[in-house]
């Protein structure tokens, strides 16, 4: 349905606080997503297991539900244990989203990474650097 709509996914490494940064802009689809996990995997600059920062803030959420969600979750049981005890931060500013992140997060709580949401990035490089 989205096919013809582009995504962009940006990473970047923050070397000095060691927080990989995911920006993501436009629409989200799950062979994104996986792709992008597969390159940290592979990346010689990072540890598998790095704390990341997803920047949501220019995504767009129209294609994003409920089914959308646990596909995601699902996702991220299959690769849980090479993540290990990785902190994943949330940064969103679209109040119409906070429901979905939630639900995202309620639904991801078995997994060994643990999950905030953040409104700035100032707190959540703060908490990835468990300064919080």
């Amino acid at each position: 349905m989205f096919k013809h709509l582009k995504m962009a996914m940006k990473l970047g490494f923050n070397q000095k606080q060691k927080i990989l940064s995911v920006t993501v802009t436009g629409y989200l689809t799950i062979e994104d997503i996986e792709t992008s996990m597969l390159k940290v995997f592979s990346s010689d600059e990072y540890p598998h297991d790095v704390n990341t920062l997803w920047d949501i803030r220019k995504l767009s959420f129209d294609n994003i539900d409920i089914a959308m969600i646990k596909r995601i979750v699902s996702l991220r049981k299959k690769y849980n244990g090479i993540r290990g005890n990785a902190r994943i931060a949330i940064l969103s500013n679209y109040s119409l989203a906070a429901p979905i992140v939630k639900l995202y997060m309620i639904l991801s709580k078995g997994l060994s990474q643990e999950t905030m949401a953040f409104t700035s990035v100032e707190e959540a490089e703060l908490w990835l650097c468990n300064y919080l």
